[in-house]
Order: structure tokens, then sequence, then C-alpha cells
């Protein structure tokens, strides 16, 4: 998996949103398939579940980076 220095996070989705899209789209999970498991790699990399309803911008650098690793690896 490779991360990239911009992290093309979608700024009008939340960071949950985010993490989810691939495997709804991609994979065809169910929307709560999908929530589990994105919940499961956001606390993988230290996402809580307060950070999980904000929007990108809202976060810093660092978060970012977590997040588009969690969608990554969801």
């Amino acid at each position: 998996t490779m991360v990239f220095q911009h992290f093309n996070l979608w700024s009008h989705m939340t960071v949950l949103e985010n993490v989810m899209e691939a495997p709804i789209q991609v994979l065809g999970l169910s929307k709560q398939e999908a929530r589990e498991r994105a919940v499961k790699y956001l606390a993988k990399v230290g996402i809580d579940e307060r950070a999980q309803g904000k929007y990108p911008v809202h976060l810093s650098g660092g978060q970012q980076q977590r997040v588009s690793i969690a969608r990554a690896l969801a």
C-alpha cells in the first residue's frame, strides 16, 4: 500500500464516510459492514470515535495521513 503526500480525502465527507466509500463501491459491502470495517481500521491507526464524525479540514496533517492509511487498508 502506498500513501501519497497529498492524502486526497474527500472534503465533503466525514472521516468515517471517507473510509467507508471504497468498501461500499469497490467491494460491494453493505453500509453496516463497511462501517464496522472502517471503525476497526480507524481504531488501529489511532483515530477515535469523536474524530470519525469530523471533516478532513478539521484534522491535523498527521491525523489526515492516518485516515488515508485506514482508507487504504479498508
